[in-house]
C-alpha cells in the first residue's frame, strides 16, 4: 500500500537516497534530513495506531491477546543480543529494498503487488527486524506493560535494527547503482567521428579545420 500510494518509509529511502546521491541527483544535506523527518514521521504514526487504535480502542485488551503483545515485544527486542537484532535487521531491509527495486521495475499494479508480496513475506516469516515495524509493536506490548523500559528499547532494540536496515539497503542500492545505473562510457568510435582521437592515456587531440585561398581564387581546406 505504501509503494502503491507513493508514501513514505524509512527503510525504502535508505535505499533510494543514497542510490540518488551517488548518482549526484541530490545534495548531500537531503540524506539526513530525509531520513530524519520520515524517521519521525513513521514513529508519530506507528505510535499513534498502537495507542489510540488498538490500546484504547479496547479490540487486544483481553487474554490472551495481552500476554501475545507482551510476549511477542519480549521476543524481538529483550530476549535477542545486540548482534543478533543487527544481523536480523541487515536479512529484513535487503528483502525490502529488494522488493521496492522490483516493484519499481512492474508497470502494472497487479505486478507491482506480486514483485512487493513475496520479499515482504519472506521477511516475516523469518522474523527478521524491520525498524519501521517494531516501532509499532514493541511500544504496545509496553504500553500493555511488558517488563521492558523504553531506554532498553532504544538502546538494544531501535538502533540495532536501525543500522542493520541501512546495511541491508546498502546491499542492494550499492549494486544496483554500479551495475545498471551508472553513465555508460564515451564510444571512442563516435568521438573519433565527431572530430576527437583517443591517445593511450585517453588525452583528446582535435582536428582543427583551416581554410585558405589558393592562388586560383578556390578555398583549400587542411587539417591541422
Amino acid at each position: 500500500m505504501i509503494v502503491l500510494q507513493g508514501q513514505e518509509l524509512l527503510t525504502s529511502n535508505m535505499m533510494v537516497f543514497p542510490m540518488a546521491l551517488m548518482g549526484k541527483k541530490i545534495p548531500w544535506w537531503s540524506l539526513p534530513l530525509n531520513w530524519i523527518v520520515v524517521l519521525f514521521g513513521n514513529l508519530a504514526g506507528s505510535l499513534f495506531f498502537g495507542a489510540i487504535l488498538v490500546k484504547y480502542s479496547g479490540i487486544l485488551s483481553t487474554e490472551p491477546f495481552e500476554s501475545a503483545v507482551r510476549a511477542f515485544a519480549i521476543h524481538k527486542a529483550k530476549d535477542p543480543a545486540w548482534h543478533q537484532i543487527f544481523l536480523r535487521s541487515i536479512g529484513c531491509n535487503w528483502l525490502v529494498c529488494i522488493a521496492i527495486w522490483q516493484a519499481t521495475g512492474a508497470r502494472d499494479t497487479v505486478s507491482k503487488i506480486v514483485a512487493i508480496w513475496i520479499p515482504i513475506w519472506v521477511f516475516v516469516a523469518c522474523g527478521f527486524d524491520h525498524v519501521v515495524a517494531n516501532m509499532f509493536s514493541i511500544p504496545l506490548g509496553i504500553m500493555f506493560g511488558a517488563d521492558l523500559s523504553v531506554a532498553e528499547y532504544i538502546r538494544k532494540s531501535f538502533l540495532a535494527a536501525f543500522f542493520g536496515n541501512i546495511v541491508g539497503a546498502l546491499l542492494v542500492g550499492l549494486p544496483a547503482v554500479y551495475f545498471f545505473l551508472r553513465e555508460p562510457e564515451p564510444n571512442p568510435a563516435s568521438k573519433a567521428e565527431a572530430g576527437e582521437v583517443y591517445a593511450g592515456d585517453r588525452a583528446k587531440a582535435r582536428f582543427e579545420h583551416t581554410s585558405e585561398r589558393s592562388s586560383d581564387g578556390s578555398l583549400r581546406t587542411s587539417r591541422l
